[in-house]
């Protein structure tokens, strides 16, 4: 992992932080994992301020930008590409002919597993550079009543500016 996703394991973990200590009415009350993870994508938005990536947007299930196309909708394996939380700026950078694609984020709840693996493998992925996405950091997090916790990491290993 280099520094720079070092520093976006911090700012998430602060994120997971701050959540995990104001929003227990969400956890105990069971409440839906979109509900969660649109009211976590706020913190995490948050913990962005004042970092080198301020000028990134956060934006829950995001499904767009695809082969140099900011229209085109993300495709997988046949099927469209959305994760529940990206960190991005929105639009295609034709001047340095990439998108920046910062963080992407999968959320599942406790004993609501179900496609766990198929959300991991998505994860591989969006963060694998040959596959063309180019996320820097993906995270694996599940809500649990006690809170949200990181149960995997998948770093892109190409080295350079993303």
């Amino acid at each position: 992992m280099n520094i720079e996703q070092k520093e976006l394991v911090i700012i998430v973990s602060d994120a997971i932080s701050e959540f995990n200590l104001r929003e227990r009415y969400l956890l105990d009350r069971n409440l839906s994992e979109r509900c969660i993870c649109s009211k976590f994508a706020s913190y995490l938005e948050r913990a962005l301020i004042g970092t080198k990536y301020s000028g990134y947007d956060v934006d829950v299930e995001y499904n767009r930008g695809m082969n140099g196309n900011e229209y085109a909708k993300k495709r997988l394996f046949g099927k469209n590409a959305i994760v529940d939380l990206i960190v991005h700026k929105r639009g295609y950078d034709y001047e340095n002919s990439r998108f920046h694609n910062l963080i992407c984020i999968e959320m599942k709840k406790r004993g609501g597993q179900r496609n766990l693996c198929y959300d991991k493998n998505r994860l591989s992925t969006m963060t694998d550079f040959s596959c063309g996405f180019n996320y820097q950091i993906g995270f694996m997090l599940i809500a649990r009543k006690s809170g949200i916790v990181i149960d995997k990491i998948f770093p892109n290993e190409r080295d350079g500016d993303y």
